[in-house]
C-alpha cells in the first residue's frame, strides 16, 4: 500500500484507559478551514484494570497513583506500571490493516518534564543532549542516564522544554507496534501532543495548557509562544477542580504578575465522563480569576505537518 493511503491512528496510553482512534488526512488546502472542528470518534477504548498503578489483583491502587510519575521506580518481580496498558493496546492494534501508521500518545505519569536554559542556537544536538542528561541526573539521580531524552528543537523565550523516557517503555512501545503489524510513526508525550493541537490557537498573551489524568494533573504555563512555567500535583478524580484550581493559583502568584491573567486556560479532562459534571462550576471559578477556560477534545481528525516542540521518539 502505499504511503499516503495507509490509515493512520493514534493510541493514547493512559493510567486507567486506552483509547484507539482514526486520524483522517486533511488534504493541504482544505486543513486550514478544517482546524480541530471535527473531532474522531474512539474506534476502540478499554478502561479495565490497566491502572499504571496496579496492585497484584488488578485493582487501581489510588493512592499510589496519586504519589507521581515514577519511572524509575522499583516494581515486583520486573512488572512495570505502563505493562497493562500495553496489553490492552496491543489486543486493539491486532484489528487493524496491516501496514497502519501508528502514533502513540503516552500519559504524563510515564514522563518526567524539565525546562531548561534555552541552548545555544549553534550547539550541536549531541552537546545540548548531554546538557539536558546532566540537569535530569541532577534531579532524579542515576537512574536518568539511561533514560530516552527529547528536546524542543527551536525554543522561544529564554527556557527550552524536555522530557525524558524509560529506555524499556520505548522498546516496549516498538516491539508491541511490531507484534501488530504497525508502522510506527512517532512517540508523544501528552502534552507535547496536546501543545501540537493548540499551538495555533495560543496567541501572545498568557495562557495554560492542562492536562487532568486519574492520579496526575499537570500545568504548563506560556506566553507569547514560549514556556513560563511547569508543575504538577497528585488528584483523586472527584476532587480535580478544587486541586487544578489550587495549582492555578499558586502558579500564577510564582509568575509574579501584578494584574489578573486574561488568557486562556485549555483543559483537557482524560477522566471518565462522569466527573465532567463538575465542569460549569469550575468554569465559573476560572473566570472569577481572570481566565477563559476552554475545554479540550483530544482525539482530533486531521493529520497535519505541525512541528513537534519535542521529537518524534519512533525513528532512532
Amino acid at each position: 500500500m502505499l504511503p499516503l493511503l495507509r490509515s493512520s491512528y493514534c493510541l493514547t496510553l493512559l493510567p486507567d484507559s486506552v483509547t484507539l482512534t482514526q486520524q483522517r488526512r486533511a488534504w493541504p488546502l482544505a486543513r486550514w478551514q478544517r482546524g480541530l472542528a471535527h473531532a474522531a470518534a474512539p474506534i476502540a477504548k478499554s478502561e479495565a484494570s490497566i491502572a499504571a498503578h496496579a496492585l497484584p489483583d488488578g485493582t487501581l491502587d489510588q493512592d499510589a497513583m496519586a504519589a507521581g510519575p515514577s519511572p524509575d521506580r522499583p516494581t515486583e518481580q520486573g512488572y512495570q506500571p505502563w505493562h497493562g496498558a500495553l496489553q490492552a493496546g496491543l489486543s486493539q492494534l491486532k484489528e487493524l490493516p496491516p501496514g497502519s501508521q501508528l502514533t502513540v500518545v503516552l500519559s504524563n505519569q510515564w514522563l518526567r518534564y524539565k525546562l531548561l536554559p534555552a541552548m545555544p542556537p549553534l550547539q550541536s544536538h549531541s552537546a545540548s543532549l548531554a546538557i539536558a542528561r546532566t540537569w535530569f541526573i541532577e534531579t532524579y539521580g542515576e537512574a536518568a542516564a539511561t533514560w530516552h531524552i527529547a528536546l524542543e528543537p527551536l525554543p522561544q523565550g529564554d527556557h527550552q522544554f524536555a522530557c525524558a523516557l524509560d529506555q524499556a517503555l520505548l522498546t516496549a512501545i516498538r516491539a508491541m507496534a511490531t507484534q501488530a503489524g504497525c508502522q510506527l510513526v512517532s512517540v508523544q508525550p501528552a502534552m507535547m501532543h496536546l501543545y501540537n493541537l493548540l499551538y495555533r490557537q495560543l496567541g501572545r498573551a498568557l495562557c495554560g495548557l492542562v492536562q487532568v489524568e486519574a492520579g496526575r494533573i499537570h500545568l504548563a504555563m506560556m506566553r507569547d509562544g514560549g514556556w513560563l512555567g511547569l508543575s504538577a500535583c497528585a488528584s483523586q478524580a472527584q476532587d480535580w477542580p478544587q486541586q487544578l484550581l489550587a495549582l492555578l493559583q499558586r502558579e500564577t502568584l510564582l509568575l509574579g504578575d501584578s494584574v489578573l491573567p486574561t488568557g486562556k486556560l485549555f483543559v483537557h479532562l482524560a477522566l471518565p465522563e462522569t466527573h465532567a459534571a463538575a465542569w460549569p462550576a469550575f468554569e465559573r471559578a476560572v473566570s472569577d480569576m481572570g481566565w477563559k477556560a476552554v475545554p479540550v477534545f483530544p482525539q482530533v481528525s486531521s493529520v497535519s505537518a505541525m512541528a513537534s516542540p519535542v521529537q518524534a521518539w519512533a525513528g532512532s
